[in-house]
């Protein structure tokens, strides 16, 4: 191995460290919301018998994602730290890979401790180690983004089979893993196109057989979709159920809608994004005043020196596009639809840095103060105009953001919104501690508001009553919302108070009419405080 490549054998090595730092202590999380969805889809699979079809998670074609993780369930059935610890490994190769992407636009050795910063930053960044513990198909577009870009952008035998079998797998991890790669293999050829020195016949040429070569994973992902659409009903690929389809979710041109502002705010501002920016506009502001000046200004371009002009050109350009495509498409405010965005963010800060000019060790005191916001935001949701763009709510012991503010798409802050650091993780490890001192039975009626309860609950082991997804040793108590305590009239029920309640939820209120609040129980843990209100019925006697 050479001085070069031990450096950043290395320096992968430390964000490795710190990434599994981060999520060690939650190698136990159980998914919530989509993130079970997902979670039980793997495990459905795996336990039943792992095909194309079995593979397929809440409606996307996501093979590529889901077959690693089911992988691992037939050696740790039901093990939701196997699945943890698969995706964290699956981090560090994407980690490595951006590694090798940003050498591809920096090539110059004299920067290789700056670049080892800004995989750094990438790998703690709060919505990418968000993602990788939540369970989703955008983590799958993620990684294998990023290893395809690596094995474009390496002009070996090595890099090929690494950008195919790359490109295979994002496409079949989530419908827009299609178009990321589409951006990538075109960001390559645009690259190669601007270096090469042949005639601009022979350069198309060359382009066009390479591109034909690149698009294998796309016609492999064609060919699937065409074969499932013959011989099954409805969609192949992903659409809203009020849709006719998929393509009904683009919206190009508006934007002025709530989702895109939202969009926006989470790639721009939240967990210290907005610091991230400040250089690349800055830099914009400074090239466009460069470009109004006539006539041009005598001097050097603005380039960016030890930089592969063509690479950056075209990663810039690609970054550009694939933000446009992404955010076109408006469903909810899940910012780990744009997991793969924040590194490229990351490399074009990091561009800015050199075209303003800033000696080397004020970029280096940039970078590590990046990263130092970055895993407080992964802990704390402290960022000042993140907390004045969305607001805050009170969890009971600190205040998260209200992810739902601008769109107004949940009744209260969020629930896969809140999937931005890891702040969410409390919403399971409070029910383990409420659950340890309730030790409920499979009669045990616990209930939450109907808005809240949707893929909150899960399975509890029969001895510790921790939450599990597991098929041995398990039970579940009788899970229920308002409506159903109100319906099957039950002597008595736990009714839980989530800090992500609607702010002006009245179901326990509603339930005051034929129950009575005997006593509540309060529990702390991982930052969420949940009151348990023991709720008996009104001349009803108290089960022992």
């Amino acid at each position: 191995m050479t001085a070069s490549g031990r450096d950043r054998a290395i320096a992968v090595a430390i964000a490795a460290i710190a990434m599994t730092v981060m999520i060690w202590p939650h190698l136990g999380y159980v998914p919530l919301w989509d993130g079970q969805v997902y979670a039980n889809c793997v495990m459905d699979a795996a336990f039943s018998e792992i095909s194309m079809e079995s593979l397929r998670c809440a409606g996307h074609p996501s093979q590529g994602w889901a077959l690693p993780l089911a992988l691992t369930q037939t050696f740790a059935p039901g093990s939701m730290a196997a699945i943890h610890l698969t995706n964290l490994l699956l981090g560090v190769v994407a980690v490595a890979a951006f590694r090798v992407v940003l050498a591809r636009a920096f090539p110059d050795g004299a920067y290789a401790r700056e670049l080892d910063l800004v995989a750094l930053a990438c790998a703690v960044h709060p919505v990418v180690i968000s993602t990788l513990l939540q369970p989703n198909v955008d983590f799958g577009v993620y990684v294998y983004f990023f290893i395809a870009l690596a094995g474009l952008l390496t002009p070996t035998i090595g890099g090929l089979a690494c950008a195919l079998v790359g490109g295979t797998f994002l496409a079949f991890s989530k419908e827009t893993g299609v178009a990321a790669y589409g951006a990538a293999v075109l960001a390559a050829l645009g690259a190669e196109h601007i270096r090469s020195g042949l005639p601009l016949r022979a350069r198309f040429s060359a382009i066009v057989r390479r591109g034909a070569l690149l698009s294998l994973p796309v016609l492999l992902f064609a060919t699937y979709v065409l074969h499932w659409a013959a011989n099954n009903p409805g969609n192949a690929i992903w659409k809203h159920g009020w849709q006719k389809s998929s393509a009904d979710g683009f919206s190009f041109f508006d934007l002025s809608d709530p989702i895109f502002v939202s969009y926006a705010a989470g790639l721009g501002v939240l967990g210290f994004m907005w610091v991230v920016w400040i250089p690349v506009a800055i830099d914009g502001a400074k090239g466009l005043a460069r470009i109004a000046r006539r006539p041009a200004p005598r001097g050097a371009p603005r380039g960016v020196a030890g930089a592969d002009w063509p690479t950056l050109v075209s990663l810039t350009v690609m970054t550009a596009g694939l933000t446009y495509v992404l955010t076109s498409f408006r469903t909810w405010s899940n910012m780990r639809y744009f997991a793969l965005l924040y590194p490229l963010f990351l490399l074009l800060a990091y561009a800015s840095l050199h075209r303003l000019g800033f000696r080397p060790s004020v970029r280096r005191a940039v970078l590590v103060l990046v990263v130092g916001l970055f895993v407080l935001a992964d802990y704390r949701s402290v960022d000042p105009l993140s907390r004045a763009v969305y607001g805050t709510f009170d969890t009971g012991v600190r205040r998260m953001y209200r992810m739902s503010s601008l769109t107004g798409e949940f009744e209260g802050p969020g629930r896969d919104q809140l999937v931005y650091n890891l702040e969410f993780t409390g919403y399971h490890h409070v029910q383990n501690a409420l659950y340890e001192r309730l030790q409920p039975t499979d009669a045990t009626v616990i209930a939450a508001p109907s808005h809240v309860r949707w893929n909150i609950w899960s399975q509890l082991r029969t001895t510790s009553f921790v939450r599990s997804l597991r098929r041995d040793s398990v039970f579940a108590p009788i899970y229920a919302d308002e409506v159903d305590v109100a319906v099957r009239e039950s002597p008595e029920a736990w009714f839980l108070d989530f800090s992500n309640r609607g702010y002006a939820d009245s179901s326990l209120m509603n339930l005051l009419s034929q129950y009575h609040v005997a006593d509540s129980i309060v529990v702390v843990a991982r930052g969420q405080r949940l009151v348990a209100h023991h709720l008996v019925r009104h001349e009803a006697a108290v089960l022992p």
